[in-house]
């Protein structure tokens, strides 16, 4: 068996890879940034996205205070 098929390790994004993700232009995902309004990580200079955490903030308010509560 595939070990890589039993793990699953987190799924870091570029800008871009955040955006065409998001479907959003690069430009408005950098705004977001900039008002600490989307979860991101610094390597160095570079922005980095985890794929759930952009999972999570997409989904409405409600849901998320449902799934803490738990």
């Amino acid at each position: 068996m595939d070990v890589s098929s039993t793990t699953s390790r987190p799924k870091f994004m570029d800008i871009r890879e955040a955006a065409e993700f998001l479907r959003m232009a690069p430009k408005t995902l950098y705004s977001l940034v900039s008002q600490r309004r989307i979860p991101f990580r610094k390597a160095g200079s570079r922005l980095l996205f985890l794929e759930s955490e952009l999972i999570e903030w997409t989904r409405p308010v409600e849901r998320k205070r449902a799934l803490s509560v738990r």
